[in-house]
């Protein structure tokens, strides 16, 4: 191994009994090509058989985390944070690099700044399940793909950089997956994550049917947070047991036509979605018992617990309406009302697995330059049967009762929360708007401040661009002359305002009495975001766009 005292890439590895295949992993990474130098970091949660006797003789740093400690992002985290390289790499203990180039391969990416994350290839041995393997060829390909569009990653072989580990960790509660909670919040704030093909390892499981079924269990417990709309049900469940039994069994060769061969398929198949349709159906935080069942071997699982939002913190924000003399930098304010007319109760409804609000709350706790998040509502006792965030950032308010009802002006409403707290900038949006993303949300604020510091705009709100024919009613053309067709490029842009979100100061609200100030700048949101959901057919589109959504 490279014995440089400052180490460029740091090797962490994950470890709980693996002598298996570990002194061939270590002895591999010892005889890599690879430019850069770089230590070994094993990270132990209770091994009892010969895995530290290994680490020690390959003269790994050792580190060790409590059983009753561990889950899989707190353990990475505690090797990451005590790693001398700019660049983290992991890999499995029960995995082995397939040549002598995997490192380097995989860190390239990152040191010519491609990416902020990167994956590489997995394939399965020889004793590996033929429909892993077939896993294995789905979500790793024989090409590349860097930068790629998803936030699928996989921690088994990848590589980071150690200053975006910094600036976001990964999650310490999620039973699973944290590579891709990681990387899909890297992708929100605007990074890029990358597959690399060439960096190839092979990774064996060698796992009994129980253990097969809890780790999709686990993993879709995990999913539940990371993409909540993703639902399963009997039928899905069904559906996916009986086609990819069928398309494994097509896929195999004359000869590998085995009772053994066709026994493992059924097995894995039906363990792989019942453990996946059992995970989906949960919603609970984990405990003690269930870290047993789920990270080490054990006969019990834990009991679910429901999470509920506390009396107290309902009563604490609750109270608030006092005014608040601190001054804030950018408030946000999301206004939110029990009834709704044409979609009966919308904010609370179940929108692709979780209640509506809770989507535009989330994306509005991700930004970091948001202070406050305002909640005037009348629907305070609802709130208490939902799991909302508890979250310092969130303040609840209840909602005057002269300011309740139908007919009341949202500015009424605004100015309501604009003179108990005291705010340089206000962004509204509504829970209406569950496309609405990070990106766009920082974007328009950098926008807004920019050109409101040069005196150039007094606010800003969200428009749709349009350039197409448009008619009145009585068939008469509004902006062409429908005799002379030019291009509809050509045609002067109309804007729609889409009511995705409004951005103002005080005195651009008091001056006006209105969200839109006198020189208000039309910021176009992407189409894909701009859905607000009014009607019943809003809501059906907005949820197909959130289920269609490109993960890959």
């Amino acid at each position: 191994m490279e014995s440089k005292k400052i180490p460029s890439v740091s090797i962490i590895i994950r470890t709980l009994n693996e002598e298996r295949y570990l002194s061939e992993l270590l002895e591999s990474i010892n005889n890599q090509k690879v430019n850069q130098s770089f230590e070994v970091i094993l990270i132990d949660s209770g091994s009892t058989d010969k895995t530290l006797e290994i680490a020690s003789k390959f003269q790994c740093r050792i580190m060790y985390i409590k059983k009753e400690e561990f889950s899989f992002g707190r353990s990475l985290n505690l090797a990451c944070e005590q790693a001398f390289g700019d660049f983290l790499v992991f890999i499995s203990g029960h995995c082995v690099p397939f040549d002598k180039n995997w490192l380097q391969k995989l860190i390239n990416p990152l040191l010519n700044n491609e990416v902020d994350y990167i994956y590489g290839r997995q394939i399965g041995g020889q004793e590996t399940y033929w429909s892993e393997q077939k896993i294995f060829e789905k979500y790793f390909p024989k090409e590349s793909q860097i930068p790629q569009r998803g936030f699928y990653c996989n921690n088994a072989n990848s590589a980071l950089k150690k200053a975006i580990w910094e600036k976001h960790g990964f999650n310490e509660t999620l039973t699973g997956l944290e590579d891709m909670f990681l990387a899909k919040k890297i992708i929100q704030r605007g990074g890029r994550i990358g597959y690399v093909a060439e960096s190839i390892i092979y990774h064996y499981h060698h796992e009994t049917w129980r253990q097969v079924k809890r780790r999709f269990e686990r993993e879709a417990l995990a999913l539940n947070i990371i993409c909540p709309e993703i639902i399963i049900n009997k039928r899905n469940t069904f559906n996916y047991i009986f086609s990819s039994i069928s398309k494994d069994i097509a896929s195999l060769r004359i000869k590998e036509l085995n009772f053994k061969n066709l026994q493992e398929i059924f097995l894995y198949r039906l363990n792989q979605y019942l453990g996946s349709y059992l995970g989906n159906k949960i919603n609970r935080k984990i405990t003690d018992s269930m870290r047993e069942s789920y990270f080490y071997p054990s006969s019990e699982k834990g009991l679910p617990l429901s999470i509920k939002f506390s009396q107290e913190k309902v009563k604490k924000l609750s109270s608030v309406n006092k005014n608040s003399n601190e001054k804030n930098e950018i408030i946000a304010l999301l206004p939110m009302k029990k009834n709704s007319t044409r979609v009966i109760g919308k904010n609370f409804k179940n929108f692709s697995g979780k209640p509506l609000f809770y989507w535009i709350l989330e994306t509005l706790l991700e930004v970091e330059i948001i202070d406050k998040i305002i909640i005037n509502t009348d629907a305070i006792e609802l709130l208490q049967t939902h799991q909302i965030i508890n979250n310092e950032k969130i303040i609840l308010r209840k909602r005057p009762l002269n300011l309740c009802g139908d007919e009341v002006s949202m500015n009424k409403v605004i100015e309501d929360d604009i003179k108990n707290f005291n705010g340089k900038i206000y962004f509204m949006t509504h829970t209406t708007n569950p496309l609405l993303s990070y990106k766009t949300i920082l974007k328009s604020i950098q926008v807004f401040k920019s050109k409101h510091d040069k005196g150039e705009i007094d606010s800003l709100f969200s428009v749709n661009k349009m350039q197409t024919r448009f008619y009145r009613y009585d068939g008469s053309p509004v902006n062409h002359d429908p005799k002379n067709l030019v291009p509809t490029q050509n045609l002067e842009s109309w804007y729609e305002e889409n009511s995705n979100f409004y951005i103002f100061t005080t005195d651009s609200f008091n001056r006006n009495k209105s969200r839109i100030g006198d020189k208000p700048y039309l910021f176009v949101s992407p189409k894909s975001e701009s859905i607000d959901i009014d009607e019943k057919e809003d809501w059906n589109l907005a949820e197909e766009m959130m289920f269609s959504k490109i993960y890959r």
